[in-house]
């Protein structure tokens, strides 16, 4: 997985954005997504950038919707995150909470469920994850092992890349109910379907209709709790300079 930063690549790449294809394929593991997230978390491009970019084509915004929905939903986040504390339920207590911690076998990429294990072990690797995967573990670690979403979405913020601190709270809530009047849950048939996996016989292995199940899979019993910490390089007798500008990060 290649993530450029050179600046005129990354230009490059938002002018290849196919908005069409994109509200077609974005929920398949292999679909026309842009990969462009690391470079509007952190500000180097923008959604309205983005958006001018694909309208200068001449697509008009109805015929892409699914895809400006996309950027409103990350600017509506921001916006939310502005006025409410994203750390706490935005609109409802999350139900069937069991524990505070995560289960052990999401940790160690050993869930049995293929497509999520892989997943796992690439937001290891490379700092991403594809958003509908990103539902999928999330899923499965609230709704199917009954953890509660504020530990968890820290862990898979603290690997992402592009973490986007008001879209994954946003998102794990919105999964869990929190954040929606319905809980998110995703079959097997479902995983198979999009992550292009034929796996069978696993506890996701139902319909939907016995989703989410009243007792924890075996495979996410064991939990764990975890301190994520970020070493920073220590620095000493800074020197700033009057004479030119500065520069105050933010991450959007």
């Amino acid at each position: 997985m290649y993530f450029p930063t050179n600046y005129d690549e990354i230009l490059s790449r938002m002018d290849q954005i196919d908005p069409i294809q994109y509200g077609s394929t974005r929920n398949y593991l292999d679909g026309a997504v842009t990969y462009l997230s690391p470079y509007i978390s952190r500000g180097v491009i923008s959604t309205k950038m983005v958006l001018d970019a694909v309208l200068a084509k001449g697509y008009s915004i109805a015929e892409m919707e699914s895809f400006v929905k996309e950027l409103a939903w990350r600017d509506y986040f921001q916006r939310l995150g502005q006025v409410r504390n994203l750390e706490k339920e935005i609109k409802f207590p999350q139900t069937e909470v069991e524990h505070h911690e995560i289960p052990l076998s999401v940790l160690n990429a050993q869930t049995g469920i293929q497509a999520l294990d892989q997943a796992i072990q690439q937001l290891y690797t490379h700092g991403y994850m594809h958003n509908h995967l990103r539902m999928y573990t999330a899923a499965v670690v609230t709704n199917i092992g009954k953890a509660h979403w504020f530990l968890p979405s820290k862990w898979m913020y603290y690997h992402l890349l592009d973490g986007d601190f008001a879209s994954n709270r946003c998102s794990w809530q919105w999964v869990c109910g929190a954040n929606s009047n319905k809980k998110y849950v995703a079959n097997q048939e479902n995983i198979n379907r999009f992550a292009g996996t034929q796996q069978h016989l696993t506890f996701l292995d139902r319909p939907y209709e016995s989703l989410p199940p009243k007792k924890v899979p075996s495979e996410l019993l064991e939990t764990t709790d975890l301190v994520l910490e970020t070493q920073l390089p220590i620095m000493e007798n800074i020197q700033l300079d009057s004479t030119v500008p500065t520069f105050v990060y933010t991450y959007y």
